[in-house]
């Protein structure tokens, strides 16, 4: 195949992948948003008035499959406004974080509660009204900086595995990797230096320094201790190997 073809071919790969992760990226920010509105609609709760209401239904749904067994509530309540009758099953604006069985146990079927309505649209209602609840932003924020994390990196993979020119991008990539492993290559593989320096960072952490050493520390300490606990599993492997090699 000529190589005029081949880099075409490895473009269109190239480009394929940055869709899909674009698209993931792109739900991610969906998530964001939407956690941003629900989190409004929870702000705004703490002024709505409160209507009598009762649960209806209460019960834990049980879940299972290959990788074990999952609990999930499902809580619906009852509530009048002006003579007419809603229905709906928010507890929290945004999600809560209660496990099924709490959220079972503390709203019972037939039990009264106090339901916090929109004047506007009496249809919106929430039960804990003012709770400030993150899950969705936290997880399209991860979904998203996940997204941009793995399109930058296969980008620079495959463009240097095609041998294109190397870009502003591509040069700040590789002072990234170089400042990032320096630690290790100073250690030269060494666990237990790059344990010492670990233990060095973590006391930093406990010191009343200036905030950007105290998180710099913290960073260093989290990023290296998993590359460090990585680091003595794969040492481990290779000696649980070499046993079964001696044996044999």
């Amino acid at each position: 195949m000529p190589v005029d073809k081949e880099l075409a071919k490895g473009r269109t790969q190239r480009y394929a992948l940055l869709v899909i992760w674009s698209i993931f990226g792109t739900i991610g920010l969906l998530l964001i948003l939407y956690g941003q509105s629900q989190l409004r609609w929870a702000r705004t709760s703490v002024d709505w008035p409160i209507a009598l209401g009762r649960i209806i239904t209460s019960e834990i749904t049980t879940h299972r499959d290959e990788n074990g067994t999952t609990y999930s509530d499902e809580i619906e309540y009852r509530y009048t406004v002006g003579g007419t009758e809603y229905e709906t099953d928010v507890i929290v604006f945004g999600g809560h974080e209660y496990s099924a069985h709490k959220v079972v146990k503390k709203y019972p079927a037939d039990a009264e509660v106090s339901v916090a309505y929109d004047p506007t649209k009496p249809s919106r209602a929430v039960l804990e009204p003012g709770v400030e609840s993150y899950g969705f932003q936290k997880f399209g924020t991860s979904m998203w900086l996940g997204s941009v994390f793995m399109a930058t990196l296969f980008n620079f993979i495959l463009r240097r595995a095609m041998n294109e020119e190397k870009n502003v991008l591509d040069k700040l990539l590789i002072f990234l990797f170089i400042v990032i492993f320096y630690p290790i290559k100073i250690c030269d593989g060494n666990l237990w230096v790059l344990a010492g320096m670990i233990g060095l960072g973590l006391c930093l952490t406990f010191l009343e320094l200036h905030p950007i050493l105290t998180y710099g520390s913290m960073f260093f300490v989290a990023f290296y201790g998993v590359l460090w606990a990585l680091m003595l599993w794969i040492y481990f492997m290779s000696w649980l190997s070499s046993l079964g090699d001696r044996k044999g």
